[in-house]
């Protein structure tokens, strides 16, 4: 690109020191081991996925071509509640959420539990760690939602801090024609360490 004073509305020094600017390498934080990992686990899994590509002999776009993975696990999901069923379990109530409750799993934590669950998870949690999930909350509609990924296996990704100290990040292995990765964002207590 070079300067032209006909139709530029800058100097030629500030034209240059911009020129300079655009073509200067960003400044970026140098990688650390995990990102590194993290890199070179996903184009692992890329490559795991395609079989091969195919050109087109007119001249269309190249044609990719997926392996077929494993099926997902088979899981119990829990029943559908019916609408007239969370309807009466609502009436009168307007704090009330529309997923079902569980006795066994509270909704939301509280801080002591949290600690206890976090604490819980400190000799195994790490990223590279195999895990499943075995769990999830309840949810309105089952086709959509945490537990659509029960029973699914994964590596840790990424870890949280702060308020979020009690989920991670999962990258799940592909199922069935899934083609894209999927990095699912769980709560510690619904997952289990995988051997």
């Amino acid at each position: 690109m070079d300067y032209n004073p006909r139709v530029a509305n800058v100097s030629p020094e500030e034209f240059a020191e911009l020129l300079a600017i655009i073509r200067s390498e960003p400044d970026r934080a140098p990688l650390t081991e995990d990102d590194r990992w993290r890199r070179d686990y996903a184009e692992e899994q890329r490559r795991k996925r395609i079989i091969g590509h195919q050109q087109d002999l007119f001249g269309a776009a190249t044609t990719v071509h997926y392996r077929r993975n494993a099926p997902a696990p088979e899981v119990e999901r829990p029943s559908v509640e019916t609408i007239d069923a969370k309807m009466k379990r609502i009436a009168g109530d307007p704090l009330a959420t529309f997923g079902p409750p569980r006795p066994d799993r509270p909704s939301i934590l509280s801080p002591g539990a949290r600690a206890a669950v976090i604490a819980a998870a400190s000799n195994w949690l790490r990223v590279r760690q195999r895990v499943r999930i075995v769990d999830a909350p309840g949810t309105v509609d089952l086709a959509y939602g945490p537990q659509l990924f029960l029973g699914r296996s994964g590596v840790i990704w990424r870890l949280c801090s702060g308020a979020f100290a009690d989920h991670c990040y999962v990258f799940l292995e592909p199922v069935g024609g899934e083609r894209t990765q999927k990095v699912a964002f769980v709560e510690l207590r619904d997952l289990a360490p995988a051997e």
